[in-house]
């Protein structure tokens, strides 16, 4: 899984909403645009030179023309940038993209500062950019801490036919980590798609990155010869210039399901810092300090202490005690970056962001006697960076409790809202993080769930038969990422019964959803999962009328997994990765709708064991009915394109497969045994019994038959005709001795043999 547990309930994303309260500020003032564009220094020649020396594709929808930076560092490690873009515009779906630019930027470190943009039309006018169409926003979409701001401006007059340029320029105004400098650039040029539909990076004609900085200055970088970026050094007046250079840079086409890490991207990562030891420790630095505690913190850890006795239980009073008493909240207050506030402040205000909320539990643990210390993390929504180049790029904090006696490792994260213990979501599995202490020397990667923890099961139970419909009754149990986002939108949807019964309507579509409910959606210890009832109507036509049932486990598929919109082969450009694997089961209760009906499995679904997935199925009687049990482990896998066509296949394979199909026929000597049981039951007669011993001799259950006899017998001891099925029933049993007895005994008393 990528997105990750497919494209999971696409039909009900918009109900859900986050678990964290992002920050939102009014935009800010119009961005500063200088008067006089004269004063100002292009990096590259003028506009009208890069035109005439690009050649464009007549079949792109538009072209990079250009993109430059300069980047100057001086002896304090404070830096300025100069970037330089343009494009080439060649569609109507690439003027609605291009028509407003977005540029972020750190408010809390850095000012930005757009010095030109310009519109040449089709027929070759300038066109600049008007003084009020620009302005610094705040986005609204951050849950994790971040002083990131939006530079906005929208071009004029940008048509098909039009080439678009524009400058800016990045001022350091405060270090995150003092002496030290360390950036990243995407060689390729990133724009967001009109209306928040992802963004796209068109093919670019000529790329460049200089970074200028004194000689005695060290810096890494990455490697990015593999994706056609070529490097040089050279060095003049105490000076160094390290360039980048690429040329022809093709498209790059983003598709669902993509690795996350960063193998085939144009992303240049520089840093002065060469061990993540020294990131640790000004982390630490950050952070040891407001391990601090009052009057109030310690009457409630003192609290603790009394009653929670063992260290798993400590570690989950404290987990209870920030999710009742500390709210997830977007707030710097001010400070930025990655300070976080004072433990006791955190618990004072009952809120907190999540370096607050990791530092007031470390606090709390500490003084439990625990080990604990602040884990900086990369979480699913960044990727996974080339980690090889140290820097701070981290966009969440969580609690990281090592292995210690009495207790397993634990990764902990309570800025969820009511999440399950210990808040471990799918946006930190197999992430590297980093361990605030002064020991850390290295990256650690976060362990990921096995396929069997993120898991749907389904127990399905057809219980009532009422006139011409059935009803069933139905659990779906949850683990994973499952519970975590089925949780999240029963807590947080304004219509979640309307939604739940769309949702699990879709598994049976010709049946009504009558009633739902949840059970554990605020539960920290147990797992969320939802009740309710289906009503089938006019599926059956009377108590003597056959009844046939049928699943399939694409019911299950079309609901929780991207199967049916996975792309075609020759459609897929980029590799495909299923991360984390999961497991979709369902235990099926067909049940008989009479005594008197008797099973026929018509049909059964098939088994399947590949390199992507297992299906194992299979079905069995049981009191009368029919059970059937089916499982799908789908397993975490990485593709390339080529190897992908396979995937593709055996997928569709899959949703080929043939269904059960469960009959349940009225069977006429079924009834008449039936009745001949209630009959010799209720009379206790030996006409009864000697009936019934007769119809099972028939059937060829001999065992039975002889019960039957016996009971005659001892019904009534003279009846002649009861030993001779007792006689009868014996035989076929191959008791011959008793039989030629009880034949003896019944002649005796006068039956004719």
């Amino acid at each position: 899984m990528k997105k990750s547990i497919a494209v999971l309930f696409a039909f009900i994303v918009a109900a859900s909403s986050l678990q964290a309260v992002a920050e939102t500020s009014p935009s800010a003032p119009a961005a500063t645009i200088l008067p006089n564009i004269k004063n100002v220094e292009r990096i590259t020649p003028p506009l009208a030179t890069l035109v005439k020396q690009f050649k464009h594709d007549p079949s792109a929808e538009a072209e990079i023309i250009s993109r430059k930076t300069e980047i100057t560092i001086d002896e304090n490690y404070f830096s300025h940038s100069v970037s330089y873009v343009a494009v080439y515009i060649n569609s109507d779906e690439a003027v609605r993209d291009y028509s407003q630019i977005s540029i972020s930027f750190n408010s809390f470190y850095e000012d930005i500062n757009l010095e030109f943009a310009n519109v040449r039309t089709p027929e070759g006018d300038m066109d600049s950019i008007k003084a009020d169409a620009t302005q610094i926003q705040s986005p609204s979409d951050e849950n994790f801490y971040q002083d990131r701001k939006d530079l906005l401006f929208s071009l004029p007059n940008v048509r098909k036919g039009s080439v678009i340029e524009f400058q800016y320029r990045y001022t350091d105004t405060k270090k995150i980590v003092p002496n030290q400098w360390f950036d990243s650039f995407s060689m390729n040029w990133w724009e967001g798609r009109a209306a928040g539909q992802g963004s796209r990076s068109d093919a670019i004609a000529s790329t460049e990155l200089s970074i200028i900085a004194p000689k005695q200055l060290k810096l890494f970088s990455n490697d990015l010869t593999n994706v056609g970026i070529s490097y040089s050094r050279q060095e003049k007046n105490n000076q160094q210039i390290l360039t980048w250079k690429g040329k022809n840079l093709p498209k790059i086409t983003l598709q669902d399901s993509m690795p996350r890490s960063e193998t085939r991207s144009t992303q240049l990562r520089n840093s002065t810092m060469e061990s993540w030891q020294d990131v640790a420790k000004w982390a630490n630095q950050l952070s040891a300090p407001h391990v601090v505690t009052d009057a109030n913190l310690d009457k409630l850890i003192n609290d603790i202490s009394k009653k929670a006795l063992t260290p798993d239980t400590k570690v989950k009073a404290v987990y209870q005690a920030l999710q009742e008493k500390v709210r997830y909240v977007f707030a710097h207050v001010g400070r930025g970056g990655y300070e976080p506030h004072n433990a006791y402040e955190v618990l004072t205000n009952g809120y907190g962001d999540c370096k607050d909320q990791t530092i007031l539990a470390v606090t709390m643990l500490r003084k439990l006697g625990l080990k604990a210390d602040p884990a900086l993390v990369i979480t699913r929504s960044r990727g996974i960076p080339d980690m090889k180049i140290t820097s701070v790029s981290f966009d969440h904090m969580i609690v990281h409790i090592p292995a210690q006696a009495g207790l397993e490792e634990i990764w902990m994260d309570t800025s969820g809202d009511k999440g399950l213990f210990p808040g471990f979501t799918i946006g930190l599995e197999g992430q590297p993080s980093l361990i605030v202490n002064d020991a850390t020397q290295n990256i650690v990667t976060i362990p990921a769930l096995t396929n069997d923890k993120h898991f749907a099961h389904l127990d399905l139970v057809f219980d009532k038969f009422e006139g011409k419909n059935t009803e069933a009754n139905f659990t779906l149990k949850l683990g994973g990422e499952f519970e975590q986002r089925l949780r999240g939108i029963w807590q947080y949807s304004r219509e979640r019964d309307k939604t739940f019964r769309e949702m699990l309507g879709h598994i049976y579509s010709t049946a009504e959803v009558t009633s739902i409910s949840a059970n554990n959606a605020d539960s920290l210890w147990q797992s969320f999962n939802v009740n309710g009832r289906y009503k089938f109507t006019n599926v059956w036509s009377g108590a003597k009328e056959p009844i046939t049932y049928g699943f399939n486990i694409t019911q299950l598929i079309n609901l929780f997994t991207d199967f049916r919109d996975l792309h075609k082969p020759q459609d897929r450009i980029q590799e495909y990765e299923v991360d984390p694997g999961y497991t979709i089961s369902t235990h099926i209760v067909f049940a008989r709708p009479t005594a008197n009906h008797v099973v026929n499995v018509a049909s059964q679904g098939q088994n399947f064991d590949n390199a992507f997935f297992s299906l194992e199925q299979k079905g069995h009687e049981e009191n009368g009915n029919y059970v059937v049990d089916i499982k799908l482990s789908v397993k975490t896998t990485r593709l390339s394109p080529q190897e992908y066509a396979r995937y593709y296949e055996h997928t569709h394979q899959l949703l080929d497969a043939s269904e059960w199909t469960v009959s349940f026929r009225y069977d006429k000597n079924t009834a008449d045994l039936a009745a001949l049981k209630d009959a010799a039951a209720k009379s206790g007669k030996a006409e009864n019994f000697i009936a019934l011993a007769r119809l099972q001799i028939k059937n060829g259950t001999y065992s039975k038959a002889i019960e039957s006899a016996n009971q005659a017998v001892k019904s009534e001891p003279k009846n002649a005709e009861a030993y001779y099925v007792l006689g009868l029933a014996q035989g076929y049993n191959n008791l011959l001795y008793e039989s030629e007895k009880s034949f003896a005994k019944a002649e005796e008393l006068g039956f004719d043999l």
